[in-house]
């Protein structure tokens, strides 16, 4: 929890922006203040949202990339009841639907394992706040296509068909979805019993890559590249709502939250800034690509993904009690 609020505090201290890694980590800062009870990092995020709220500030959509800016406003309307909150997120869960393909997928959905968060995670916020089952069908319906289209037998997932690489934070978006989805997903579903089955591979494909630090790498299956805090902290996301919600098998998975735990823990700088983290990533077709990435600290994606694993934490803790 402090050191939580000492990632939070550094990210309601930056300027405020519209894209996506920028609102996944305010989003971040939101879920965690919901679940520390800290009420004055949720005020400052909303406060940052206000130039968007009237209109000063603009953002834009017809992208995964950009619609996703709704999981911002639609988390502030679950905690403040602002219907203008309210409205402008449900737009842009709308507006990725505006277009339906022959399968009943957006006409957004492009086959990148990001998107797999991009969408599913704004459909599910969407869902959470109407209770209208056509939210969660389109989440659900999306996860389950990626997986076909993009999870392999190990359980991990390429970072798109033509790029057969196991990227950590593409894999992190796709953990992190399920998750999201997982926790409200009621088990009568059509696609519950197809998305639990996935959800639970791909963690044991997870646990056969965890190095011996608690880390996960830039490439999950190749050991000689650097060990990546964004992906990390995505899958201590996922793992501890499976634990927490009794989805996985306590015994089979409490050391590897707890050893992850423990060594992201150490990648927080004195200001709050998440160390080493992979910059943003193109899919491509050359391994060496992934291995040259360079290594920003305090880049959004890391701070985000700190403070989703900060509160599936405090959650699991409290939960326990």
């Amino acid at each position: 929890s402090i050191i939580g609020n000492e990632v939070a505090t550094n990210v309601i201290k930056r300027r405020f922006g519209w894209r996506y890694q920028k609102v996944c980590s305010y989003y971040g800062a939101l879920i965690f203040a919901d679940a520390s009870g800290n009420k004055e990092i949720a005020r400052n995020v909303e406060e940052g949202f206000a130039p968007y709220n009237a209109g000063k500030k603009s953002y834009k959509k017809g992208h995964v990339d950009f619609n996703v800016f709704g999981i911002w406003p639609l988390e502030l309307y679950r905690q403040t009841g602002n219907k203008d909150y309210f409205s402008k997120g449900l737009a842009l869960a709308d507006d990725e639907y505006k277009n339906l393909r022959t399968d009943g997928l957006s006409d957004l959905t492009r086959w990148w394992v990001d998107d797999m968060y991009m969408v599913g995670s704004l459909q599910v916020q969407a869902y959470k706040n109407t209770g209208n089952e056509v939210y969660m069908d389109r989440a659900a319906l999306q996860l389950i296509s990626y997986t076909d289209s993009l999870q392999k037998q190990n359980g991990l997932f390429f970072h798109r068909p033509d790029a057969p690489f196991y990227w950590g934070r593409g894999n992190g978006w796709a953990a992190a979805a399920m998750a999201e989805v997982l926790l409200v997903l009621a088990d009568d579903h059509k696609h519950y019993d197809a998305l639990l089955a996935a959800y639970r591979k791909m963690m044991k494909g997870l646990l056969a890559n965890q190095g011996e630090s608690g880390m996960w790498q830039l490439l999950l299956d190749f050991h000689n590249c650097f060990e990546e805090p964004s992906c990390t902290g995505m899958f201590l996301f996922a793992m501890i709502t499976g634990l927490d919600l009794g989805i996985l098998p306590y015994d089979e998975y409490i050391d590897a939250v707890e050893n992850g735990w423990n060594a992201l823990s150490t990648y927080v700088n004195e200001k709050g800034e998440v160390r080493d983290v992979c910059m943003w990533t193109n899919a491509k077709k050359r391994e060496g690509y992934y291995l040259r990435r360079p290594r920003i600290t305090g880049d959004y994606h890391g701070q985000a993904a700190f403070l989703w694993a900060s509160t599936a934490m405090i959650r699991f803790m409290n939960s326990e009690k």
